[in-house]
């Protein structure tokens, strides 16, 4: 079997090689008519290029000028996503975006086509690059499998900034500072970023740096917020960014390029969480406490490389190759603490991430009308190994001296990853496009022996397993008029669960015998879009998407993948209106419901780390050509109790299922960002939740839930005021 498919991926390598998303900027519609947008190219949806108008599917670009609105000093792409991508859920305000789903389903995040999401799964993709150094950003809503792995919910590609092509040398300098509004000192956030860029005929090259020092974080209350014991958190940081590219045109047709990047997120923090209640058994004070001791915080640290190759003339078809290797460290809090002193660990993960993506595209006709074949193969390999140190705590949690005991957290592990697909683009008539593919996909994955967390004396032995599978879309767009088009879509998308994870805190079994294997998400989606230039923009869509089999993570820590129906439906929808001469408004609404069936095929609803509650943002903006602009935004998310009922009630039957919900509560926050020019530079001014609501976020309120520590349902930021200034020169 396994000598049929190296064949397979043999011959198919001989004709064909992956796409990468290089430039995906706006290029005019040559029409006629004054009223239709010009044309935003995308290339992550299809790997190849083409206009959001002729994809059979929901996708957002997100400018720079967008992020540069959005991004204050100190915010993350997850906060500046969740403002403005309808069915993503809410930030998690942590170093973490775990439980950021998209429809309900998990996401693949990419840095310029590179996948940042393996089958070790850290959910710190997000809180991986500056938003200063981005260009703009892809989003595809739904399964997909064009990229491979992980893309069950949809994709989000990060394109870095290039070089400007229309200056022999620019620079770009940036100087920002953020504070709570009791205007602290030790509240301070600052930032420092350089970009250098050049170019002429040959060669092109770009090179960033950002640097941004953050200080405490206070909540409305005027309180110090904790550090989250799970997943981490952004206060007390320090983070350093630095990507560049360089770039050649070796003829008309053929260029080379090759980037790099080196990041680095560090905490070094003194408070640490009131562990004090489980003496005085009070609920928590969710404060933050001074005296919090650790000799290695936690931090996440990575490089990453990639070179591609495009030739726009390869036997008259378009080439493009790339090649790309990621090294990340994680490092994590320590977990718990118990009033007998009982030694705790805290866990570094390391991933080795290495592969290869091609992609050829032909155009021909047939029966005289266009037809676009895209085909390609893709390999990647991923090495995870992961442990724990273990720490004696003393003084109330706050001082964690190490013991020099190191123990496996699961086992050394290898996920290899073999595709090829063929997609076809056909014109049926002037006003109907279909589109169709298939793909097949080959996963091998292989563990080392290990100890079980769960069971220290037990060696489980090495294991090897591998499956296959095949992976078809359907979709279709009908063009009403230039400006607008209706869309149906049929796809397949597939996650390989996180194999060291799964296999962590196990009492005794093996890859083999775990239940590991691809999961299937087959995704439905219809859709209507109206995208004018002077007029109004709105889309619409309604979607549905099931699979037979799901991950559950226990309160006990344990993970099962359990075979089991699960249904995500919904819709979402964004607006905006422009009036008058530089006036606009809009939004987004985003509703999700999801459940699972039990083994008496009884439905159940999914709680919030899966399916994010309703979520709907309002703005209003006002741009002057000659630089000045202001906008206000609301986000709310809307309370839900319907999973916490559900679960309530299995639990008093004495069911317990991986499941368990919390109650949701609600929460509006608004932000106001204006920006105007000032000597050669423009000044970037914001006030983030305005209100000074104290709330918690929808990750804060189900992880204390989930884990069952009430530590982790810590309150979310209030007030903060932004300042920043940029010039370009």
């Amino acid at each position: 079997m396994q000598l049929s498919h190296f064949s397979l991926c043999l011959l198919t390598t001989a004709i064909c090689t992956h796409l990468y998303a290089d430039d995906t900027s706006a290029s005019v519609s040559k029409t006629p008519n004054a009223e239709v947008q010009l044309a935003t190219i995308v290339m992550t949806a299809t790997r190849t290029p083409k206009s959001i108008a002729e994809t059979a599917g929901t996708v957002q670009t997100i400018s720079a000028d967008e992020i540069a609105q959005q991004a204050g000093t100190g915010r993350k792409v997850a906060d500046v996503l969740a403002q403005l991508v309808p069915s993503l859920a809410p930030s998690s305000g942590t170093t973490s975006n775990y439980g950021q789903t998209m429809r309900g389903r998990n996401v693949l995040i990419m840095i310029d086509g590179v996948s940042q999401t393996g089958s070790r799964d850290v959910a710190r993709q997000l809180n991986s690059i500056s938003p200063d150094l981005i260009d703009h950003i892809e989003v595809v809503s739904g399964a997909t499998s064009i990229y491979g792995s992980g893309a069950t919910g949809g994709i989000i590609n990060i394109i870095t900034k290039r070089a400007d092509k229309s200056k022999p040398v620019s620079f770009q300098t940036k100087l920002g500072v953020t504070s709570a509004d009791n205007f602290r000192s030790d509240s301070l956030a600052y930032q420092v970023g350089q970009t250098a860029s050049f170019a002429n005929d040959k060669v092109d090259g770009f090179l960033g740096l950002d640097y941004t020092s953050r200080g405490s974080q206070f909540d409305a209350n005027g309180d110090r917020i904790s550090l989250s014991p799970w997943q981490g958190s952004n206060m007390d940081s320090d983070t350093i960014d630095v990507n560049g590219r360089l770039n050649f045109n070796l003829t008309d047709n053929q260029s080379l390029s090759f980037g790099a990047q080196y990041y680095k997120d560090e905490q070094d923090t003194k408070y640490g969480p009131d562990y004090s209640y489980l003496l005085t058994k009070t609920d928590p004070s969710l404060k933050a406490i001074k005296g919090w001791s650790l000799n290695n915080q936690p931090f996440t640290e990575r490089y990453a490389f990639n070179t591609q190759y495009q030739n726009q003339d390869f036997l008259g078809q378009v080439l493009n190759v790339e090649a790309y290797y990621r090294n990340e460290e994680s490092r994590f809090v320590p977990y718990g603490y118990s009033k007998d002193g009982t030694n705790v660990k805290q866990s570094q993960s390391n991933v080795d991430y290495a592969g290869i993506r091609s992609t050829l595209q032909s155009h021909m006709k047939v029966a005289d009308r266009d037809l676009k074949l895209t085909y390609g193969l893709d390999y990647d390999w991923e090495k995870d190994h992961q442990w724990a140190d273990y720490y004696t705590p003393s003084n109330n949690g706050l001082v964690y001296t190490p013991t020099g005991e190191k123990q496996g957290s699961g086992p050394d592990t290898q996920i290899q990853n073999i595709g090829t697909f063929v997609q076809g683009d056909y014109a049926l008539t002037d006003q109907l496009n279909i589109q169709a593919g298939v793909r097949y996909q080959y996963v091998q994955a292989d563990t080392d022996s290990y100890l079980t967390a769960r069971n220290p004396i037990t060696l489980m032995a090495a294991d090897s397993t591998d499956s296959d599978k095949f992976l078809f879309n359907l979709g279709a767009v009908y063009k009403l008029t230039d400006a607008q088009q209706i869309y149906a879509n049929f796809s397949q998308g597939y996650s390989y669960p996180d194999v060291q994870r799964v296999l962590r805190d196990v009492a005794a079994y093996t890859l083999t015998t775990s239940g590991i294997a691809p999961i299937t998400v087959n995704s439905y989606e219809l859709g209507w879009r109206l995208n004018q230039d002077s007029g109004l923009n709105l889309g619409l869509t309604g979607f549905y998407n099931t699979s037979d089999k799901v991950v559950q993570f226990n309160s006990d820590r344990s993970v099962n993948v359990v075979d089991t129906d699960q249904r995500i439906y919904g819709a979402e929808a964004t607006v905006s209106y422009p009036f008058m001469d530089n006036y606009k408004v809009g939004g987004t609404l985003g509703y999700t419901q999801g459940q699972y069936k039990d083994a008496a095929n009884n439905w159940h609803e999914l709680n919030a780390f899966a399916v994010s509650p309703m979520k709907g943002t309002l703005f209003a903006e006002w741009n002057h050509a000659e630089g000045y602009g202001v906008r206000a935004q609301m986000l709310a998310i809307k309370g839900t109790d319907k999973a916490y009922k559900d679960d309530l009630a299995l639990k008093a039957a004495g069911i317990t299922d991986g499941n368990s919900a919390a109650d949701i509560k609600g929460y509006t926050t608004m932000d106001v960002l204006a920006h105007f020019p000032l000597a050669k530079g423009r000044v970037d001014f914001g006030v983030y939740n305005v209100w000074d609501n104290q709330y918690k976020t929808v990750f804060a309120q189900q992880a204390a839930v989930t884990n069952a520590n009430s530590l982790l349902a810590i309150p979310a930021e209030g007030r903060t005021f932004a300042l920043g200034y940029t010039v370009n020169y």
